[in-house]
């Protein structure tokens, strides 16, 4: 741009566009102030309705108290900093606010919270709140207890330290990182999340009779857990494959092919590879 023509040419002919940009919002204001004052009576319509005819207010506290119990019972096992402990977490259902309170009833949010794990924990206590209180109340809910959750390891292994080896080799990792004295805390951290999260499952079934879905993409592998065995966790690895395997051979035709092989299924894929719950070796 510096190139192409003076830097004041170009100031001044972005300050025009900002100001046509401005005036355009002006001729907009008369019609915004005259439906103002309308919008505002029929929100605090609506409101009134919700809270005298559904106990809307009632049913919301009801909730927040349980969700946040379960948050703090569950963030207990979580590797917090010791800043935030014992776990005072607080959720609220009205503007979806998350924060820490302390003693003196300080609310300190999640970006004052200081360290990533601290931001992971208290993320993952939530979410896990939530789907407990969705299983707890059944057929009301709406939202299906299933949670995916996107490398949560990153906290102790960064997605921006290459990883292009044939196995997860964590000592390898940390030394990338230029922290291989932490690697005993880390690894029993990252241990600890997937144990946690097989025993919320567990917990769950048995508190509400519906066993909610966690599932989980992350590079961490071979992990020696205490409750149950890694690789009854893993459905797939993909480090050597791609996520679609096998891939078609070239200039496969699905539309001319006729499938007649009972074990093939739409467009000519495998019945087995479909089923995600019971994937091909």
């Amino acid at each position: 741009m510096k190139n192409k023509e003076d830097l004041d040419n170009q100031a001044s002919r972005y300050v025009g566009r900002l100001e046509e940009y401005l005036e355009s919002l002006d001729s907009l204001s008369d019609f915004n102030d005259r439906g103002y004052d309308s919008i505002i009576k029929d929100i605090e319509y609506i409101e009134s309705q919700l809270k005298e005819e559904f106990n809307v207010d009632s049913k919301i506290r009801t909730a927040e108290t349980y969700i946040n119990k379960q948050m703090n019972k569950i963030g207990e096992k979580f590797d917090f900093e010791e800043d935030y402990k014992p776990i005072n977490l607080k959720f609220s259902l009205l503007n979806f606010d998350l924060y820490y309170k302390t003693d003196d009833d300080e609310k300190v949010y999640l970006r004052s919270m200081g360290s990533g794990a601290n931001w992971l924990y208290s993320h993952l206590s939530l979410f896990l709140a939530l789907h407990r209180y969705f299983c707890k109340i059944g057929d009301k809910s709406v939202i299906p207890p299933i949670l995916f959750i996107d490398q949560p390891t990153q906290v102790y292994f960064p997605a921006n330290i290459e990883d292009n080896s044939n196995k997860f080799d964590a000592k390898e990792l940390v030394k990338k990182r230029g922290k291989p004295e932490n690697l005993d805390a880390d690894m029993k951290s990252v241990k600890n999340i997937f144990e946690q999260l097989v025993q919320f499952c567990t917990d769950t079934k048995d508190l509400t009779g519906i066993e909610p879905q966690i599932i989980i993409t992350d590079h961490a592998d071979g992990l020696t857990l205490d409750n149950v065995t890694f690789d009854d966790l893993v459905v797939a690895r993909w480090r050597n494959r791609g996520f679609i395997h096998p891939l078609p051979d070239e200039g496969y035709n699905v539309v001319e092919d006729n499938v007649v092989d009972e074990e093939q299924a739409v467009d000519g894929v495998k019945a087995e590879q479909l089923n995600l719950l019971d994937p091909p070796n």
